[in-house]
């Protein structure tokens, strides 16, 4: 009887190692098609345009966006930003430490605005590089089964974070396409803003200098079954991506 439980645990054991490494495999497949980690940090830094809007709550981000990837500087010059309602130039950055704002060249001491600036400077430098970030430490990866959308077939991945890692654990569920190994789509909460709820994210992808990213993007509220139940998706778009630029990196300090 003994021996028999010893080899019921062992077969546990093995079976839980044998999940966790097909769900950290699939992400590493997804990642190496992308381009590879080591070859995307070694760009550096980038810049690009985007574009946000949400039909949904009226909001509307246009800006300029630069980061740097070590310590995740991040950089935005606006020309539309309504969660704020600023009219004129708004600049948000992040120093890898700390998060400022200014309107029109005036840095403000304003708590709300210093707050938004902050998560849109992390969030915004998280999509970028997000399916790179898979494989930081304190992300909990989990193979949680398989489903056919649309035709295409999809390994389902639960991603979690340690409790010290950001400003807020949210919960993922991404859709790795079997075929193509990218996520076409996944599922998010947003804890910063109380969503615990899933928004259900589609992408499409370009390569730039021999990274493939996700250059445009539809976003839904949706279940955790992965269908939508908003009426309206919000969009966004990113282009004129450009890696490894010469950068001022003064703009980061305030």
């Amino acid at each position: 009887m003994k021996k028999f439980f010893s080899i019921l645990v062992l077969t546990i054991c093995s079976i839980t190692m044998i999940v966790a490494q097909n769900a950290e495999q699939i992400v590493d497949d997804m990642v190496n098609e992308l381009g590879g980690k080591k070859a995307f940090y070694e760009k550096k830094n980038v810049t690009y345009d985007l574009e946000y809007r949400d039909p949904n709550s009226q909001t509307t981000l246009v800006s300029k966006e630069i980061y740097v990837f070590d310590k995740e500087k991040s950089f935005a010059e606006y020309t539309e930003h309504s969660m704020l309602g600023a009219k004129g130039k708004v600049t948000e950055a992040y120093d890898g430490e700390t998060a400022w704002i200014r309107f029109d060249d005036k840095l403000s001491n304003d708590k709300q605005s210093n707050g938004v600036a902050r998560f849109w400077r992390k969030t915004n430098y998280y999509w970028f590089a997000m399916f790179f970030k898979l494989q930081d430490e304190g992300v909990n990866l989990k193979h949680i089964g398989n489903k056919k959308v649309e035709g295409r077939d999809y390994d389902l991945i639960k991603v979690t974070f340690g409790d010290d890692i950001g400003d807020a654990q949210d919960t993922y569920v991404l859709y790795v396409n079997k075929r193509t190994k990218l996520v076409d789509q996944l599922l998010f909460t947003v804890l910063a803003f109380n969503i615990t709820e899933p928004l259900l994210y589609k992408f499409s992808y370009d390569t730039i200098d021999g990274i493939k990213v996700p250059t445009d993007r539809v976003e839904i509220q949706s279940n955790w079954k992965g269908d939508a139940v908003g009426k309206k998706w919000a969009t966004t778009y990113w282009t004129n991506i450009k890696f490894n630029n010469k950068i001022d990196k003064s703009i980061f300090s305030k």
